[in-house]
Protein backbone atom coordinates (compact mmCIF):
# COMPACT_ATOMS: atom_id res chain seq x y z
CA UNK A 1 0.00 0.00 0.00
CA UNK A 2 1.48 3.41 -0.97
CA UNK A 3 2.71 5.52 1.92
CA UNK A 4 0.52 8.68 2.05
CA UNK A 5 3.32 10.48 3.88
CA UNK A 6 5.96 9.74 1.25
CA UNK A 7 7.44 12.98 -0.18
CA UNK A 8 6.04 12.45 -3.68
CA UNK A 9 2.60 11.62 -2.29
CA UNK A 10 2.61 14.83 -0.26
CA UNK A 11 3.71 16.76 -3.35
CA UNK A 12 0.88 15.29 -5.45
CA UNK A 13 -1.76 16.19 -2.88
CA UNK A 14 -0.37 19.72 -2.58
CA UNK A 15 -0.28 20.40 -6.32
CA UNK A 16 -3.02 18.22 -7.76
CA UNK A 17 -5.37 17.71 -4.83
CA UNK A 18 -8.79 19.36 -4.40
CA UNK A 19 -8.83 23.11 -3.93
CA UNK A 20 -11.45 25.85 -3.61
CA UNK A 21 -10.77 27.60 -6.89
CA UNK A 22 -13.03 30.53 -6.08
CA UNK A 23 -11.09 31.35 -2.92
CA UNK A 24 -7.81 30.80 -4.75
CA UNK A 25 -8.93 33.18 -7.50
CA UNK A 26 -10.14 35.73 -4.96
CA UNK A 27 -7.17 35.57 -2.56
CA UNK A 28 -4.45 34.35 -4.90
CA UNK A 29 -3.16 30.86 -5.52
CA UNK A 30 -0.53 29.57 -3.13
CA UNK A 31 1.85 26.64 -3.48
CA UNK A 32 3.34 24.41 -0.82
CA UNK A 33 6.99 24.90 -1.69
CA UNK A 34 8.19 23.21 1.50
CA UNK A 35 7.14 19.82 0.16
CA UNK A 36 9.32 20.42 -2.90
CA UNK A 37 12.35 21.29 -0.81
CA UNK A 38 12.42 17.88 0.92
CA UNK A 39 12.40 15.88 -2.32
CA UNK A 40 15.51 14.01 -3.37
CA UNK A 41 17.13 15.02 -6.69
CA UNK A 42 15.41 12.11 -8.46
CA UNK A 43 12.08 13.01 -6.86
CA UNK A 44 12.47 16.66 -7.86
CA UNK A 45 12.95 15.54 -11.47
CA UNK A 46 9.84 13.38 -11.19
CA UNK A 47 7.83 16.25 -9.69
CA UNK A 48 8.98 18.60 -12.46
CA UNK A 49 7.95 16.06 -15.11
CA UNK A 50 4.51 15.61 -13.55
CA UNK A 51 3.92 19.35 -13.31
CA UNK A 52 4.94 19.87 -16.94
CA UNK A 53 2.80 16.99 -18.16
CA UNK A 54 -0.25 18.16 -16.22
CA UNK A 55 0.04 21.69 -17.61
CA UNK A 56 0.51 20.45 -21.16
CA UNK A 57 -2.63 18.38 -20.75
CA UNK A 58 -4.43 21.24 -18.96
CA UNK A 59 -4.96 19.02 -15.93
CA UNK A 60 -3.43 21.52 -13.50
CA UNK A 61 -4.02 24.99 -12.12
CA UNK A 62 -1.78 27.89 -11.10
CA UNK A 63 -0.19 25.83 -8.34
CA UNK A 64 1.70 23.93 -11.02
CA UNK A 65 3.11 27.17 -12.43
CA UNK A 66 4.28 28.25 -8.99
CA UNK A 67 5.81 24.83 -8.41
CA UNK A 68 7.80 24.98 -11.63
CA UNK A 69 8.99 28.44 -10.70
CA UNK A 70 10.18 27.22 -7.30
CA UNK A 71 11.94 24.29 -8.95
CA UNK A 72 13.70 26.71 -11.34
CA UNK A 73 12.61 24.55 -14.26
CA UNK A 74 14.42 25.82 -17.36
CA UNK A 75 12.52 23.20 -19.37
CA UNK A 76 9.28 24.96 -18.43
CA UNK A 77 10.14 28.31 -20.05
CA UNK A 78 8.70 27.60 -23.54
CA UNK A 79 5.52 26.19 -22.00
CA UNK A 80 5.14 29.16 -19.65
CA UNK A 81 5.39 31.56 -22.58
CA UNK A 82 2.85 29.53 -24.52
CA UNK A 83 0.42 29.60 -21.59
CA UNK A 84 0.88 33.36 -21.20
CA UNK A 85 0.11 33.83 -24.88
CA UNK A 86 -2.97 31.63 -24.58
CA UNK A 87 -4.16 33.56 -21.54
CA UNK A 88 -3.90 30.61 -19.12
CA UNK A 89 -2.98 32.03 -15.69
CA UNK A 90 -0.72 34.63 -17.33
CA UNK A 91 0.02 36.34 -14.01
CA UNK A 92 1.43 33.14 -12.52
CA UNK A 93 3.21 32.21 -15.74
CA UNK A 94 5.13 35.49 -15.58
CA UNK A 95 5.82 34.96 -11.87
CA UNK A 96 7.30 31.56 -12.67
CA UNK A 97 9.42 32.90 -15.53
CA UNK A 98 10.86 35.54 -13.21
CA UNK A 99 11.68 32.89 -10.61
CA UNK A 100 13.34 30.59 -13.12
CA UNK A 101 15.34 33.16 -15.08
CA UNK A 102 14.19 36.74 -15.77
CA UNK A 103 16.63 36.86 -18.68
CA UNK A 104 14.64 34.01 -20.22
CA UNK A 105 11.61 36.26 -20.73
CA UNK A 106 10.69 36.63 -24.39
CA UNK A 107 10.13 40.38 -24.41
CA UNK A 108 9.06 40.41 -28.05
CA UNK A 109 6.29 37.95 -27.28
CA UNK A 110 5.26 39.86 -24.17
CA UNK A 111 5.00 43.12 -26.13
CA UNK A 112 2.97 41.30 -28.79
CA UNK A 113 0.52 39.97 -26.20
CA UNK A 114 0.13 43.42 -24.67
CA UNK A 115 -0.52 44.89 -28.12
CA UNK A 116 -2.81 42.28 -29.66
CA UNK A 117 -4.66 40.50 -26.82
CA UNK A 118 -8.37 41.28 -26.70
CA UNK A 119 -9.30 39.33 -23.57
CA UNK A 120 -9.59 41.72 -20.63
CA UNK A 121 -8.72 39.11 -18.01
CA UNK A 122 -5.61 38.05 -19.91
CA UNK A 123 -4.40 41.64 -20.23
CA UNK A 124 -4.99 42.35 -16.55
CA UNK A 125 -3.12 39.21 -15.54
CA UNK A 126 -0.19 40.08 -17.78
CA UNK A 127 -0.02 43.62 -16.39
CA UNK A 128 -0.20 42.37 -12.80
CA UNK A 129 2.53 39.79 -13.45
CA UNK A 130 4.68 42.44 -15.09
CA UNK A 131 4.16 44.79 -12.16
CA UNK A 132 4.95 42.19 -9.52
CA UNK A 133 7.83 40.30 -11.08
CA UNK A 134 9.95 42.36 -13.48
CA UNK A 135 12.04 45.50 -13.75
CA UNK A 136 12.43 47.89 -16.67
CA UNK A 137 15.92 46.63 -17.68
CA UNK A 138 14.53 43.09 -17.74
CA UNK A 139 11.60 43.87 -20.08
CA UNK A 140 12.96 46.76 -22.13
CA UNK A 141 11.42 49.74 -23.88
CA UNK A 142 9.27 47.79 -26.35
CA UNK A 143 7.24 46.28 -23.51
CA UNK A 144 7.02 49.65 -21.75
CA UNK A 145 5.72 51.29 -24.92
CA UNK A 146 3.07 48.59 -25.27
CA UNK A 147 1.95 49.27 -21.70
CA UNK A 148 1.79 53.02 -22.31
CA UNK A 149 -0.51 52.44 -25.29
CA UNK A 150 -2.91 50.65 -22.94
CA UNK A 151 -3.57 53.97 -21.18
CA UNK A 152 -6.11 54.53 -23.98
CA UNK A 153 -7.79 51.13 -23.67
CA UNK A 154 -11.60 51.41 -23.37
CA UNK A 155 -11.68 49.24 -20.24
CA UNK A 156 -10.94 51.15 -17.01
CA UNK A 157 -9.28 48.16 -15.30
CA UNK A 158 -6.82 47.80 -18.15
CA UNK A 159 -5.93 51.49 -17.92
CA UNK A 160 -5.58 51.24 -14.14
CA UNK A 161 -3.26 48.23 -14.20
CA UNK A 162 -1.26 49.69 -17.09
CA UNK A 163 -0.65 52.82 -15.04
CA UNK A 164 0.41 50.78 -12.02
CA UNK A 165 2.75 48.62 -14.09
CA UNK A 166 4.39 51.55 -15.86
CA UNK A 167 4.85 53.51 -12.65
CA UNK A 168 6.55 50.47 -11.16
CA UNK A 169 8.83 50.03 -14.16
CA UNK A 170 9.88 53.70 -14.26
CA UNK A 171 9.96 54.11 -10.47
CA UNK A 172 7.42 56.92 -10.43
CA UNK A 173 5.58 57.61 -7.15
CA UNK A 174 2.00 56.48 -6.74
CA UNK A 175 -0.54 56.65 -3.93
CA UNK A 176 -0.50 53.64 -1.61
CA UNK A 177 -3.31 51.08 -2.06
CA UNK A 178 -4.72 52.33 1.25
CA UNK A 179 -4.51 56.00 0.26
CA UNK A 180 -7.34 58.29 1.27
CA UNK A 181 -9.87 59.66 -1.16
CA UNK A 182 -8.14 63.04 -0.86
CA UNK A 183 -4.80 61.53 -1.92
CA UNK A 184 -6.40 59.76 -4.85
CA UNK A 185 -8.11 62.94 -6.02
CA UNK A 186 -4.73 64.67 -5.92
CA UNK A 187 -3.29 62.06 -8.28
CA UNK A 188 -3.75 63.77 -11.64
CA UNK A 189 -2.72 60.75 -13.70
CA UNK A 190 -5.18 58.50 -11.91
CA UNK A 191 -7.90 61.10 -12.38
CA UNK A 192 -7.34 61.22 -16.13
CA UNK A 193 -7.53 57.47 -16.70
CA UNK A 194 -10.59 57.20 -14.43
CA UNK A 195 -12.77 59.25 -16.72
CA UNK A 196 -15.41 57.36 -18.66
CA UNK A 197 -15.23 57.37 -22.44
CA UNK A 198 -12.67 60.18 -22.49
CA UNK A 199 -9.98 59.32 -25.08
CA UNK A 200 -8.62 62.87 -24.97
CA UNK A 201 -8.02 62.54 -21.22
CA UNK A 202 -6.31 59.19 -21.76
CA UNK A 203 -3.94 60.74 -24.28
CA UNK A 204 -3.27 63.54 -21.81
CA UNK A 205 -2.39 60.87 -19.24
CA UNK A 206 0.13 59.38 -21.66
CA UNK A 207 1.80 62.75 -22.19
CA UNK A 208 1.76 63.56 -18.48
CA UNK A 209 3.45 60.26 -17.75
CA UNK A 210 6.14 61.05 -20.32
CA UNK A 211 6.65 64.46 -18.72
CA UNK A 212 7.20 62.84 -15.30
CA UNK A 213 9.91 60.41 -16.39
CA UNK A 214 13.47 61.74 -15.98
CA UNK A 215 15.13 62.57 -19.29
CA UNK A 216 18.05 60.25 -18.60
CA UNK A 217 15.68 57.32 -18.10
CA UNK A 218 13.80 58.11 -21.30
CA UNK A 219 17.08 58.15 -23.20
CA UNK A 220 17.80 54.61 -22.02
CA UNK A 221 14.23 53.33 -22.30
CA UNK A 222 12.39 55.62 -24.73
CA UNK A 223 8.63 55.93 -24.75
CA UNK A 224 6.29 57.37 -27.33
CA UNK A 225 2.59 57.95 -27.54
CA UNK A 226 1.04 55.55 -30.02
CA UNK A 227 -2.38 55.39 -31.57
CA UNK A 228 -5.35 54.91 -29.29
CA UNK A 229 -6.96 51.49 -29.20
Amino acid sequence: MPNPDAPLAVFRRAYFGPIDHYLAWHDGYEANTACLDVLSPAERTQAETELLTALRNRNADARALLGLGHLRSEEALPLLHYLMRQGFEAHYALTAIAQINPAGLNCTLLAEVLTTATNTTQLINVLVGLHESFTLPQVGASVARAVLRLFTHPDYLIRYHALNALRHLYHLPAPAPTASAVALRADTLFGLICRKRAPRAYRQAQQLFLDQVPTATLQLFPLSVGKAR
